[in-house]
C-alpha cells in the first residue's frame, strides 16, 4: 500500500495536480484510477494529503465516483442521474450506511443501522388547459366565475397602485363598482388598522369576477397558486411541481426514479397517481393509450409518449444487467409481476384473463402477496408483453370527461428475490405502482346522460354510477390511512381491499411516491383542490393555509416578473420586416403593390404577455382604459397596451388611421 502512495504522488506531481487546481478531465481520470485499486481506508487517508485533494475528493464529481464504486464493490445500487432536489453528497451518505447490505451478519446488526420512519414524497402534475376552456366554464356555470374575498381584492389593490391604508384601497374599489350596492354606498372603513376580517362579514358579495381554476405554477419554488370560486386565492406546496410542458421522462425522473434505488437495495415501495377523472393520471403512469407497447432495446432511449410504468421496467432490467456484468459481488435476482385490478368488490388477475383473486379480503390479500398472482420475468421485453396483456383486460368506459376512463384501481406490482451468492445473503421486495380510479362528481361524469335512454343504456349507467362509489370509497380509505401514518396512530388497512393490497408499500420503511394530478379549467377547481389537499395530507401539513397577503403577494409578484421577462424578450426579438400586399382586381390581376411593414419575431412572447395583462386586470378589478385614460403608470405593462392592440390609444389610432386615409404604409403587429 506503501508504494502505491508514493507512485500516487509522484504522479500527481507529473501533471501538477496539487498546484494546478481546478483539474483538467485527464487528471481526474488519473486520480480516481489509481484510487480504484486502494481500499476504502487509503481512499480516506487521501482527502489529508493537502487541501486542494481535499477539495477535489469531497467535489460532486468525488462523490459520485464513491457512489459507482460502492455499487461495484458491494452491491449498493444509485440513481443513474441525479434526482431533483438531491445532491451526489447526499445520496452517498445514505447509500454508505448500507454498505454491509449483503454481507452475512446484515445491515442491521454491522456499521450503522438506518432508522425505520414512514417517507413519502408528493409532485403535483396538471393537464395542459383546453383552448376553450374559459368558454366551456362559462357554459357550466351559467356566466358565474370565481370572485376574490374582500381582503385579497383590497391587498391586491395596495399593491398594485401603492397605496398604504385600508381606506384609500376602499376608494379604489368603490370607483372600479361591483362591490358596493346604493344601500352600501355610505359604508366605508373610518379605521386603517380595521381587521380585515370584519371588514369582509360587512360587506355585501361583489359582482366583479376572474376566471377560477390554477392561476399559477411555480416549479422554481414548487408551489401552485389557485382560485376557488368561494374561498379566492389559495396556494399549496409540494416536493415537487411539475408544469404542464413537462416530458414523460421529466415526471419518471423526479417522481419515481429514487424508488427504484430502493427497491433494487431491498425496500418495499410504491408509487400512487392520485387524482381526478379525466386529470391524466393513466397518461402520467402508462404514457399514450395507444397499446401495444412496443419492446426497444436496452441501451435505447424509450419512447417519449412511455409513461412510469414501462420506463421503470425498462430501468430495472437494464441495472441487473449491468450488475451481473460488472459488480464484485456475484447476485443472482429473479424478477415477478403481476397485474392486478380493483373493481367494485373484486380483486382480478388481469395475467390470467381476469379471473377473481379470492372472495374475501383476507383471502384476496394473501393471494397476490404470497405470490399467486405472479408472474416470473425473465427480461424486459417479456414484461412488456404481460403488460400488454393486462392492458386489454382492463375495464373502461366513456364518460362525459373521459372517452377512456379507467372504472377500477389497478396494480402493477413488481417482486424482485436477490441471493448473494458470496455470502448467502437473501433479499426480497416489491415495488407497486397504482393507477388509482379518478374521484369524480356523478353531475359531471353524467353517467346518467339522456332521459329518453334505452333500458340497456340506463342498466350501463347505473353501473357507472356504482363503479364511481366504489373508486370514491377506496380513496377514501386510502386518504385515512395516510394520514394515519403521519400521526403514527393506527392503520385502518382493512376498510378497503386497495388498501390491504398496498399495505406492505405503505408504513415502516417502505418509500412512497405520491403524483396527484389536476385539471387547470375553473369548472374543475373544487376537484383539483382536492387532489392538492390530498397531498398537503400526504406530506403531514394538516392546515393548507398561508397568510393570505403571502400568497397573493406571491402571486402578484410572479406575474410581474413576467410581465418584465415578456417586455424584455419583445425587445431583444421581435423586428420589422417589410412585405409587399398585392390587391387583385375581379380577373385576377394585381392592380395596386402596398408596402407593408410588419413586426414579427416575438409572437408567442406577444401572446403571453397578453394573457398575463388580462390576467393580472382580473385579479385587480383594473380596467385598460380607465387606467391609460387616467395617464397612470401604476400597472406595469398597462401604459404600452395599445402595442397589443388594447385600450383607447390602439383605438384611436386605428381611427385616426381611417380618418387621415393612410394608405402608402401600414404598422402591423403579428
Amino acid at each position: 500500500m506503501r508504494q502505491k502512495l508514493t507512485t500516487m504522488i509522484t504522479l500527481t506531481n507529473e501533471v501538477n495536480i496539487i498546484q494546478d487546481y481546478p483539474l483538467v478531465f485527464h487528471s481526474k481520470e488519473l486520480l480516481f484510477g489509481i484510487l480504484t485499486f486502494c481500499d476504502e481506508e487509503s481512499r480516506s487517508n487521501f482527502l489529508t494529503l493537502t487541501k486542494d485533494l481535499h477539495h477535489t475528493l469531497t467535489s460532486s464529481y468525488s462523490f459520485k465516483w464513491r457512489l459507482e464504486r460502492l455499487h461495484v464493490e458491494r452491491g449498493v445500487y444509485f440513481p443513474p442521474s441525479l434526482p431533483a432536489n438531491a445532491t451526489w453528497k447526499e445520496i452517498f451518505c445514505k447509500n454508505w450506511k448500507r454498505r454491509f447490505l449483503w454481507e452475512a451478519d446484515g445491515e442491521l446488526n454491522k456499521g450503522e443501522p438506518e432508522e425505520e420512519s414512514f417517507n413519502i414524497q408528493v409532485s403535483a402534475r396538471f393537464k395542459p388547459r383546453s383552448n376553450n376552456a374559459d368558454d366551456d366554464d362559462e357554459m357550466i356555470y351559467g356566466g358565474k366565475k370565481a370572485v376574490l374575498p374582500l381582503h385579497q381584492r383590497l391587498s391586491l389593490i395596495k399593491m398594485n397602485r401603492g397605496l398604504d391604508s385600508n381606506k384609500d384601497a376602499f376608494e379604489v374599489l368603490k370607483n372600479q363598482g361591483g362591490w358596493f350596492g346604493e344601500e352600501m354606498q355610505h359604508r366605508l372603513p373610518k379605521d386603517d388598522d380595521r381587521d380585515q376580517g370584519e371588514m369582509a362579514d360587512s360587506v355585501s358579495p361583489p359582482s366583479i369576477s376572474l376566471t377560477g381554476g390554477v392561476q399559477l405554477i411555480d416549479d422554481e419554488n414548487n408551489s401552485v397558486i389557485l382560485v376557488d370560486r368561494i374561498k379566492g386565492v389559495r396556494g399549496f406546496r409540494f416536493d415537487n411541481v411539475i408544469k404542464d410542458s413537462a416530458s414523460q421522462g421529466y415526471v419518471y425522473e423526479t417522481s419515481t426514479m429514487p424508488l427504484i434505488t430502493e427497491f433494487l437495495n431491498g425496500y418495499n415501495a410504491t408509487c400512487i397517481v392520485y387524482g381526478q377523472t379525466g386529470s391524466g393520471k393513466t397518461h402520467t403512469m402508462f404514457g399514450s393509450s395507444n397499446i401495444p407497447f412496443t419492446v426497444v432495446g436496452q441501451g435505447d432511449v424509450p419512447p417519449a409518449s412511455w409513461g412510469i410504468v414501462p420506463r421503470t421496467c425498462s430501468e430495472i432490467f437494464r441495472a441487473l444487467d449491468y450488475r451481473k456484468h460488472n459488480m464484485n459481488k456475484k447476485i443472482e435476482a429473479e424478477v415477478f409481476v403481476s397485474y392486478i385490478e380493483i373493481y367494485g368488490n373484486d380483486v382480478t388477475d388481469l395475467l390470467r384473463d381476469g379471473a377473481l383473486c379470492g372472495q374475501s379480503s383476507v383471502a384476496t390479500q394473501r393471494y397476490v402477496l404470497d405470490g399467486s398472482a405472479e408472474v416470473a420475468v425473465n427480461s424486459f421485453s417479456e414484461t412488456i408483453q404481460y403488460l400488454n396483456k393486462g392492458e386489454q383486460q382492463k375495464k373502461k368506459a366513456a364518460t362525459s370527461m373521459n372517452d377512456r376512463s379507467s372504472r377500477a384501481h389497478s396494480l402493477f406490482i413488481i417482486t424482485l428475490r436477490q441471493k448473494c451468492l458470496c455470502t448467502g445473503v437473501a433479499s426480497s421486495s416489491r415495488l407497486f405502482l397504482a393507477d388509482l380510479g379518478g374521484s369524480e362528481q356523478s353531475k359531471k361524469s353524467q353517467p346518467f346522460k339522456s332521459v329518453d335512454a334505452s333500458v340497456d343504456q340506463v342498466q350501463s349507467s347505473k353501473q357507472r354510477l356504482t363503479e364511481a362509489i366504489y373508486i370514491n370509497l377506496g380513496l377514501l380509505a386510502l386518504k385515512q390511512c395516510v394520514a394515519a401514518l403521519r400521526r403514527k396512530k393506527h392503520v385502518p388497512y382493512s376498510d378497503s381491499k386497495l388498501t390491504l393490497l398496498l399495505s406492505p408499500g405503505l408504513g415502516g420503511d417502505s418509500q412512497t411516491s405520491v403524483i396527484v394530478c389536476g385539471a387547470q379549467e375553473g369548472r374543475h377547481v373544487a376537484e383539483t383542490i382536492g387532489a392538492m389537499r390530498f397531498g398537503q395530507v400526504c406530506r403531514g401539513i394538516s392546515n393548507t393555509a398561508q397568510a393570505n397577503a403571502n400568497i397573493v403577494q406571491d402571486l402578484f409578484q410572479k406575474i410581474n416578473e413576467g410581465i418584465a421577462e415578456c417586455e424584455e424578450n419583445i425587445k431583444k426579438h421581435e423586428r420589422w420586416e417589410s412585405r409587399e400586399d398585392n390587391q387583385y382586381g375581379v380577373d385576377g390581376e394585381v392592380i395596386e403593390v402596398r408596402q407593408k411593414t410588419v413586426v414579427v419575431g416575438a409572437e408567442d412572447w406577444h401572446e403571453r404577455l397578453t394573457s398575463l395583462i388580462r390576467q393580472k386586470m382580473e385579479l385587480t378589478g383594473e380596467d385598460i382604459d380607465n387606467v391609460y385614460a387616467n395617464d397612470t403608470a401604476l400597472v406595469q405593462g398597462f401604459g404600452n397596451a395599445h402595442e397589443y392592440g388594447m385600450g383607447n390609444k390602439s383605438r384611436n389610432q386605428q381611427n385616426l388611421r381611417q380618418e387621415t386615409g393612410e394608405s402608402g404604409e401600414e404598422c402591423v403587429i403579428m
